[in-house]
This record gives C-alpha cells, sequence and structure tokens, in this order.
C-alpha cells in the first residue's frame, strides 16, 4: 500500500511542477501504440502535442501482456521480438507531460513498465514496455478499440495488421483477480490460512490504484493546448 501512496503522491508533484515550471523549451519525442493513440486520452491527461506522425517501431511486437486490474484483464506492450514491427504514433511533447506520463504508465513506484530510449536518424524517443510478461490476457472492448480506430486511420498500417488486432478476444468479465505478485510477492511462503486474506489485499491496491489512475487535484489546471491533431 505504501508503493501506492507514494505512486499518487509523486504524480500530484509531476501535475505541479508542470503547472509551475512546463519548461516549454524542452521536449521529447514519445512512441505511442496504446490508449494514447487516442484523441480522448491525451486530452484526459492534459498532454499537449506539438507535433506528431505515424512511426513504425523496430524489433517489437505489440502484445496484450501487460497485466491489468481483473483476472485476464490486459494492457498492451512492445515486447521485444527480433523482425517484427509495432505501428504507431509518435509524439512531440513537454519533457514536464512525458514525467506525467510515467505515473499514468505506472513506471514509478508500481514498476509496472520500462521507460526505454532508442534514436531514430534525427531523433531520440522513448516507449512504454511491460517489466513482467504474462500470457492469455485480454484486453477490454474498449481499450481495443482504441487501437483498431487508430490503425484504421493511419494509412501506413497493413490492413491485415488492423484485422488482426481487431481480431483480438476481449475481456468480458470483470472478476477481480485471484492472483497476487505485483503487491504480494511468493504467496506460498506465507502460511495457508493467511492466503485468502492476502489475494484479497493485492486486490484492495489495485482496485485503489485503478480508481486514482486518471484522477488528480491539480490536472485540471494544465490548459488542454495541443498544437495538433494526432488523429491526422
Amino acid at each position: 500500500m505504501l508503493r501506492v501512496i507514494l505512486w499518487k503522491l509523486g504524480s500530484e508533484w509531476a501535475q505541479i511542477k508542470r503547472i509551475l515550471a512546463p519548461g516549454t523549451g524542452r521536449k521529447i519525442y514519445y512512441f505511442a501504440f496504446g490508449a494514447n493513440l487516442c484523441q480522448t486520452v491525451l486530452d484526459l491527461r492534459r498532454i499537449t502535442v506539438f507535433e506528431a506522425f505515424d512511426f513504425v517501431l523496430d524489433d517489437a511486437v505489440l502484445r496484450f501482456s501487460q497485466s491489468g486490474f481483473y483476472k485476464d484483464h490486459g494492457y498492451a506492450s512492445a515486447d521485444a521480438a527480433g523482425g517484427e514491427v509495432v505501428y504507431g504514433r509518435m509524439y512531440l511533447i513537454l519533457e514536464r507531460d512525458a514525467e506525467r506520463m510515467d505515473y499514468y504508465e505506472g513506471v514509478p513506484f508500481l514498476g509496472a513498465h520500462e521507460k526505454v530510449f532508442r534514436e531514430a536518424d534525427e531523433f531520440k524517443y522513448f516507449f512504454y514496455r511491460a517489466t513482467s510478461i504474462s500470457d492469455g490476457l485480454k484486453p477490454t472492448r474498449e481499450y481495443l478499440d482504441y487501437l483498431v480506430t487508430a490503425y484504421r486511420q493511419m494509412p501506413n498500417v497493413p490492413q491485415t495488421y488492423t484485422e488482426s488486432i481487431a481480431a483480438t478476444e476481449v475481456l468480458e468479465y470483470f472478476i477481480p483477480s485471484d492472483q497476487t505478485g505485483e503487491f504480494v510477492k511468493d504467496l506460498n511462503r506465507w502460511p495457508s490460512f493467511m492466503r485468502p486474506l492476502l489475494i484479497y489485499y493485492e486486490g484492495i491496491c489495485l482496485r485503489l490504484i485503478e480508481l486514482l489512475w486518471n484522477r488528480s487535484l491539480f490536472k485540471w489546471m494544465i490548459k488542454s493546448s495541443n498544437k495538433v491533431n494526432p488523429g491526422h
């Protein structure tokens, strides 16, 4: 639970720094391939985009391998895979917004993603990758639609790629997870009579994160001022 509290406090501090010292002269490229392909999500998070263009990430594959908040629930990750590619959008954003994005992607304290830096021909950029890969996970219909809608508007994305993503099985039932690992490590080392309580505790932590994920006391003070439309 301490990690959840520290994560949220850090997130709020990042919001305050963005408000008081936005650092408009310091920008960085960020490669998006998940929910951040959606303009609505960017607006919700108050991320200012100064430049946007289609981009192909080499030696990676898009998989729903990042564990979510429910049983069998997954988010997209650009997992390492030689010879494969992930289609997405490259955004030029403020470094302050990149710091805030770290918290939306669960990097500090939660360790849900790692921040991967790469270089293209003329610029440096970063993207997020799951730190722990899980198989057999399913996205929600809403989340999958973010990707499919964006891909259908991107002329460089092959139709076969889009349709393969669109055919992904989605999560139908939102059942609390019966697994531990994020907050309770090695459940088997605990006495058997404590395990149901520890599973419940893990679930409480996940529900709290989900509740707080896109909520902030200070975010409303950040003006939404996108310079381009990331959907085009």
